[in-house]
């Protein structure tokens, strides 16, 4: 028998052999030309195979399509232009835990841990701690404005503060976005330090998480004026906190009013920055742009605050040393 090829087949074509190319009519994926198809992405009506088809609303669309749709589509924010979350309080659920491990490193550790992270005036030595010598903010250890906000004297004390932290800091947290959230609780907290050293003596210490929460809730009564919440909760809280703060001996009401004066500060430059009226870099947004400008000012005034009662702190103690050479 004699092998002949039939006129309307073709042998397979070699390796590295260039294809014919699909008869004139037949429409090809513009990704993919090698693969026939009667399928066309609905918004750009090019035809696409079934690798490349993107389930829409209505039909399909190719993947340039669906990605030129995301860049045009606005991501949805909190009323501060932060970012909305599924999962709330998160950043809180943080700080709680970063504070509950730094108080079991205080029992585990013992005093010289707590000494050396709370917030201290000037202090030629400590008892806990024999071996540093000129200790406290004043003599350079600023890192304490930080460091006070995450150690707690008792179990009482951290206790309170989480407690007051979980139902302040998640409303505030679901308004703000949970890098801002984070960064006010920084900034009201270093703040609130910066106050309480003001109007420290010699020897003077303090700790905990309370002026950072009291400038959560400086933050939380603003957003709730400009939301037209009902003020009532808010004030009562405010006053009966500021209250106990006056009448009970041993705690730092300096720290509590300092950290609601930055917080009031922080959620005003929040809730009233003006809006971009098209999309913007986050750069150029006001409302990244003023509350930036208002962290800024209280972290400004934090300098000043500690350079100028640092000078007096170490000139007292100078002149104590002097008076007891002299007698």
């Amino acid at each position: 028998m004699s092998s002949s090829t039939p006129s309307d087949e073709r042998p397979p074509t070699a390796v590295g052999e260039p294809r014919e190319p699909k008869p004139a009519g037949a429409p090809v994926c513009f990704r993919h030309p090698e693969r026939e198809t009667y399928l066309r992405c609905h918004r750009c009506e090019r035809s696409i195979c079934t690798d490349c088809m993107v389930p829409a609303a209505v039909g399909h669309q190719c993947p340039e399509c669906v990605r030129g749709g995301a860049k045009t589509v606005r991501q949805v924010r909190t009323v501060a232009g932060g970012r909305v979350h599924s999962r709330q309080g998160v950043a809180t659920m943080g700080i709680i835990a970063v504070c509950v491990v730094m108080y079991g490193l205080q029992q585990l550790i013992g005093e010289a841990f707590t000494t050396r992270l709370e917030l201290l005036g000037i202090a030629g030595s400590s008892s806990a701690t024999p071996s540093a010598v000129n200790i406290g903010v004043a003599n350079g250890e600023w890192y304490r404005l930080l460091t006070s906000m995450f150690v707690h004297e008792n179990v009482a004390h951290i206790g309170l503060n989480m407690l007051s932290l979980w139902w302040i800091g998640v409303p505030v947290e679901s308004r703000l976005g949970r890098l801002r959230y984070l960064l006010t609780y920084l900034v009201c907290g270093i703040g609130a330090s910066a106050v309480s050293f003001a109007f420290m003596g010699r020897y003077d210490a303090s700790l905990g998480a309370s002026g950072a929460i009291f400038g959560l809730l400086g933050v939380l009564a603003v957003m709730a004026y400009r939301e037209k919440l009902d003020m009532r909760p808010i004030l009562v809280v405010i006053a009966v906190n500021m209250a106990y703060s006056f009448s009970v001996a041993g705690i730092d009401w300096h720290a509590h009013l300092g950290g609601l004066g930055c917080g009031l500060l922080m959620g005003l430059a929040f809730g009233y920055a003006p809006r971009a009226d098209r999309p913007t870099a986050w750069y150029r947004d006001p409302r990244n742009l003023v509350p930036l400008g208002a962290g800024l000012a209280v972290l400004v005034a934090t300098v000043v605050l500690v350079g100028v009662h640092s000078s007096t702190l170490q000139n007292s103690a100078l002149a104590a040393s002097l008076a007891s050479l002299i007698h």
